[in-house]
């Protein structure tokens, strides 16, 4: 296994989350059902360092992340 940055996902790459590199974790994240388990899309990064959209879960729900927040989001990358 070979854990990797949500912020390092390139576009249309698939992942499974894994875990957080951080105690401390934004409550958001989890409420919005960003857990280890779920599989996981970037869609696309938005210009100069802007948000990634995110496609995840079973419901292909949508959500936009700041870089600062993927970073804590660890994945492993769907071969």
């Amino acid at each position: 296994m070979n854990p990797q940055s949500l912020s390092l996902l390139k576009p249309s790459e698939k992942a499974i989350v894994i875990g957080f590199s951080e105690e401390d974790i934004p409550a958001k994240i989890l409420e919005m059902g960003i857990v280890p388990g779920v599989s996981i899309s970037l869609i696309r990064k938005a210009p100069w360092n802007g948000p990634l959209y995110i496609e995840y879960g079973n419901e292909k729900s949508i959500i936009m992340l700041r870089k600062e927040e993927a970073k804590c989001i660890l994945i492993e990358v769907k071969s």
